[in-house]
């Protein structure tokens, strides 16, 4: 509301004191009342913003390739993205945690101890049931799963663990390992109850299946690694190496690189019976005189001519000339040599 009135409203509120009429106030709008967040001290300190922002990149990239492998190994649309990245403590989790469920215990060096990989029962038997040759009909997901259906799950997991490896190496390189798979929340108790933990939780839908993946790793597990987290310190670590890089000139960077010379002599015709009577001992007769260069091609492209001779015991060719370089004949010699 304005504090300052117009005229109009100047006159309009004379007439009404005048009249001695009650003036109806409007009531000013109560002001937009800020959400409260819970907030649990004892996950106090522990994940850092910036670590939950590095964490949010790795696994934006492992949710880009999980979506590329799934699509071409189950020959569906498959979709994957992150949803959030929250700290819990583990008691949290595992009361949360439904029942079946593919929980894989993995090992992730240099990550300390154990982390948790779990597949919702939903994705996993959308997955089985694809690869065995079905269409990915509505199942009953309270039921057990098979030691045959584990037995597949198992390599599929060892896929995208491998996946995953690719996702950390622009930030720490990992080597995610299976250790081994449990379907019940009590036989995969891999730190204490009050131990924070990362919660990384994708979605994934493939085909009409919409459900989740969790990917959860300990407070202590990413010790090891924990600067390597911190965003600041990776752009830090990539310019350093860049301007390493940049040290060199281009000449010294190619200067240890291997290239193929020939030294050849003016093309002659022969005709193929010539050729296919040939025999050891026979003299060609080249359209070369003895008075003549020869070329010398670096890679098919010819940049020097030359003499035979000897140097020792080793054939040689003394350069006396270095030829221009012409752009369109190299890309011809590239093309038809």
């Amino acid at each position: 509301m304005s504090n300052i009135l117009s005229q109009n409203e100047i006159d309009e509120l004379l007439s009404v004191l005048i009249s001695g009429k009650d003036v109806a106030v409007e009531p000013e709008p109560e002001e937009d009342k800020q959400e409260v967040r819970v907030y649990d001290f004892r996950t106090a300190n522990k994940f850092s913003k910036e670590q939950i922002r590095t964490l949010h990149f790795i696994y934006d990239n492992y949710a880009n390739r999980l979506s590329t492998f799934l699509s071409g190994m189950l020959r569906a649309v498959c979709e994957a993205e992150v949803l959030s990245i929250e700290a819990q403590t583990f008691s949290e989790l595992s009361n949360s945690m439904p029942s079946p469920v593919v929980a894989s215990i993995i090992n992730m060096p240099p990550l300390q101890g154990s982390s948790l990989f779990l597949i919702s029962s939903a994705i996993a038997y959308e997955i089985i049931s694809r690869l065995l040759g079905g269409t990915g009909e509505k199942q009953a997901l309270d039921k057990p799963f098979t030691e045959i259906e584990l037995s597949i799950m198992e390599r599929v997991i060892k896929s995208m663990l491998g996946i995953m490896n690719e996702a950390w190496e622009k930030i720490n390189k990992v080597n995610a390992q299976l250790d081994r798979i449990e379907t019940s929340a009590q036989y995969v108790q891999i730190v204490s109850a009050n131990e924070p933990i990362a919660i990384i939780t994708m979605k994934v839908s493939i085909g009409e299946t919409v459900d989740i993946i969790n990917i959860c790793l300990p407070h202590v597990a990413l010790q090891p690694i924990a600067k390597q987290l911190v965003m600041q310190s990776w752009y830090k670590q990539n310019s350093v190496r860049s301007r390493l890089s940049d040290q060199g000139s281009p000449g010294q960077s190619l200067a240890g690189v291997y290239v193929t010379l020939n030294a050849v002599f003016n093309d002659t015709q022969a005709t193929l019976e010539e050729i296919l009577n040939t025999e050891v001992g026979d003299v060609i007769q080249i359209n070369h005189n003895i008075n003549m260069p020869v070329t010398v091609k670096v890679e098919h492209i010819p940049k020097f001519k030359g003499f035979v001779g000897m140097y020792g015991s080793h054939y040689a060719v003394k350069v006396t000339e270095i030829l221009k370089e012409d752009l369109e004949d190299d890309a011809d010699n590239i093309g038809w040599e």
